[in-house]
């Protein structure tokens, strides 16, 4: 009988050996966890309840911060739209392959969009058996070669220029920038049916539905709260104390987000998953402002100065938080300076996927305790070649070069000085060479950006045009 009883434990001690040896041999960890990143797109700083808004409020978007870790210095790689999903989705600065404006939707234009040459996370994640899904706004490039379907994603449903009408498709109009041009289902053409945050969730909630057996990837890029500044009138009635009409309606979509994402958590704790799914929430970028008169402006990144476009802290400086139960501790703020490209990081880590190029870090050790100190020693921002750009310590110290027409640098202590109005370039010159120092290597490494703007690009087309015979 005892024997039997040593026999019976070496058996499972050789079971469980062999386990541990080939989990290591394939690279995949025991339990893979699903990861959902949840990206708002023009949202200002100050516009969810966790940063201090006053005039409405995002409960289920603070419910994340409240069972998760906020980051106090969360970052985007750029300060508006397309860069930044490109960086999200290579896991790379997009300044390495030449991707720094937002790119012209143009069905027929294979060259404008993210570079092929680029491994996304989800064909990384695709490799090691995740399920892969995108809701929304790709911007990452219009022909078929860019389509997220060619480029990881088992399934898409949303639209691949830069923003829709959130009630109508309407193929009547000029497509310009794709605003009223059919939705896509993976590749076939789809309507708006309702409110399209409401419909881009159903697609979601769908998504995860039809994948909860095994472990998934959902990207959920909404285009709320961009313009068109839309919303469905009950929504915004409710919110008939706030007096500016733009505000008005703008907190009437992120009220709708707001409630959208609380249908995907409640999702997920329908299919007691959510102990299982690590979720992320940040925004593109900062909110737009009124540049002739700020105070009119219908977002808000208080404390943070300036806005989208910009490389002071309010057009980098985003809502972003973690949120995994029973893993990451609730209630935490992390307060060193991290970036979206450890979203991707992360992502590869835990799945068991090649991390092989990726920039970003991976922060679960940092959350969870086990690796102290900063994550990164710098963050970099650069627009157009280097015209404008920036960068972040981890002492938050920052040095930035604010405007295209001249040369001149600031340099700020974050740590002291949020709202970016105490210049000491001229106190501390050597700290602020260093910085310049540390920013050229960097900038080493980086090439020009390969595609116009959308702008200059549909003004090319129709000077073009205008070259054809008349009939």
């Amino acid at each position: 009988m005892k024997k039997e009883k040593i026999s019976s434990g070496m058996c499972f001690l050789w079971l469980t050996v062999m386990m541990i040896v080939f989990g290591t041999v394939f690279g995949a960890p025991p339990e893979q966890p699903n990861i959902i990143v949840i990206l708002a797109d023009d949202l200002g700083y100050q516009d969810v309840s966790f940063n201090g808004c006053k005039d409405f409020s995002t409960p289920r978007i603070d419910q994340f911060a409240k069972e998760g870790v906020r980051f106090a210095h969360g970052y985007v790689t750029h300060s508006f739209c397309a860069p930044t999903r490109a960086g999200l989705m290579a896991g790379r600065y997009q300044q390495r392959f030449g991707f720094e404006v937002n790119p012209p939707y143009d069905l027929h234009n294979t060259h404008t969009g993210l570079p092929t040459s680029e491994v996304t996370i989800a064909k990384r994640l695709k490799k090691v058996g995740y399920r892969t899904g995108m809701v929304g706004k790709w911007h990452l490039g219009a022909s078929h070669i860019h389509h997220p379907n060619n480029r990881g994603f088992d399934f898409f449903f949303g639209f691949l220029g830069g923003g829709h009408d959130y009630f109508n498709v309407d193929v009547s109009k000029p497509a310009h920038e794709g605003y009223l041009q059919p939705l896509m289902h993976n590749t076939q053409p789809a309507t708006v049916k309702g409110y399209l945050t409401d419909q881009l969730t159903d697609e979601a909630i769908g998504f995860i539905d039809r994948n909860k057996e095994r472990p998934f990837f959902l990207y959920v890029a909404y285009n709320a709260p961009h313009t068109p500044l839309q919303a469905p009138k009950e929504t915004i009635d409710k919110l008939s104390h706030i007096q500016d009409d733009q505000r008005r309606v703008y907190a009437a979509m992120v009220v709708e987000m707001d409630e959208c994402i609380g249908r995907i958590t409640d999702t997920l704790k329908q299919y007691k998953l959510r102990e299982r799914t690590l979720v992320f929430f940040l925004s593109d970028n900062g909110g737009p402002l009124n540049r002739d008169e700020p105070q009119k402006s219908f977002t808000s990144n208080d404390p943070l100065r300036g806005g989208k476009g910009d490389l002071y802290e309010g057009g980098i400086h985003v809502p972003f938080v973690a949120c995994w139960p029973n893993t990451l501790p609730a209630g935490k703020v992390y307060d060193p300076p991290i970036n979206s490209l450890d979203i991707t990081r992360i992502s590869a880590a835990l799945a068991g996927a090649d991390e092989t190029g990726l920039e970003g870090v991976d922060l679960i050790p940092f959350l969870t305790g086990k690796q102290q100190g900063p994550p990164h020693d710098y963050l970099y921002f650069r627009r157009r070649n280097g015209v404008v750009w920036s960068l972040v310590s981890s002492d938050m110290t920052k040095l930035i070069k604010p405007i295209w027409s001249d040369k001149h640098t600031e340099y700020y202590h974050l740590a002291d000085d949020v709202s970016e109005q105490n210049d000491l370039i001229t106190k501390h010159p050597e700290e602020a060479a260093i910085l310049k120092k540390v920013w050229d290597q960097w900038n080493q490494d980086n090439i020009p950006f390969s595609f116009s703007n959308y702008e200059p690009y549909h003004k090319q087309l129709e000077e073009f045009y205008k070259t054809m015979p008349k009939k």
